[in-house]
């Protein structure tokens, strides 16, 4: 009788390994949020047209922002997600040298959101995806009683790899990628200035680095 109930409970113990290894941290009807915050550098080119001469005035440069976003995943099935991602972003700047002010720029960016999970574990998961979407941006160069505000709307897109490492349900991740936006046919507050140019500005070969939180919902 003894025998026996050891054997019965080495065989529960060996069923509880076998299930703690095989069990997933994201699975078909899994839905993970997020929580990120991370740095963003663009290779940047603004392009400044006037309508009369169609002559370009381009100037290349780089710019970088501080960002938080937030995301949605859903397990279409076991090893690929659908989602939706919010980002905020806050261009780092410098005072102008001719105004001497400081001028701000920040974007808001909604983008749809496509995962591959390609290694899933009890307490790991390494997602590769792809998000497009939208974005507007606001720039205004502070310049008092002389005030110009550009703003601008257009697409969003990156490319990226999140591994998150799990504690529960709870975990935390590193988001890396790359990304791009382009802002055609840009507007500003100053109608002289719609009437005679025509403003684009884009970001490319984006390097995205971030940290962040996530928590699992399983079904």
């Amino acid at each position: 009788m003894r025998k026996c109930k050891v054997t019965i409970i080495a065989i529960g113990l060996v069923i509880g390994v076998i299930t703690s290894a095989r069990a997933q941290s994201f699975n078909k009807g899994s839905l993970v949020a997020n929580l990120n915050t991370g740095l963003e550098i663009f290779n940047t080119e603004y392009k400044y047209q006037l309508k009369n001469t169609n002559l370009d005035t381009i100037i290349k440069d780089r710019a970088g922002n501080t960002n938080y976003y937030f995301g949605m995943e859903y397990g279409v099935v076991k090893w690929l997600g659908l989602g939706l991602k919010v980002k905020v972003n806050n261009y780092v700047t410098g005072k102008d040298k001719v105004t001497g002010y400081t001028p701000t720029a920040h974007s808001f960016e909604v983008a749809f959101t496509v995962r591959a999970h390609l290694i899933r574990t009890k307490h790991f998961d390494f997602p590769i995806g792809l998000s497009i979407g939208g974005s507007s941006l606001t720039y205004d160069n502070n310049v008092p009683n002389n005030g110009i505000t550009v703003y601008g709307t257009g697409s969003y897109v990156d490319f990226h790899i999140q591994p998150m490492l799990y504690f529960g349900r709870f975990g935390i991740n590193m988001y890396l990628g790359t990304s791009g936006v382009n802002y055609s046919n840009m507007t500003t507050s100053s109608s002289n200035v719609n009437k005679v140019a025509l403003l684009n500005w884009k970001g490319t070969g984006g390097f995205v680095i971030g940290v962040g939180l996530q928590y699992i919902f399983i079904n």
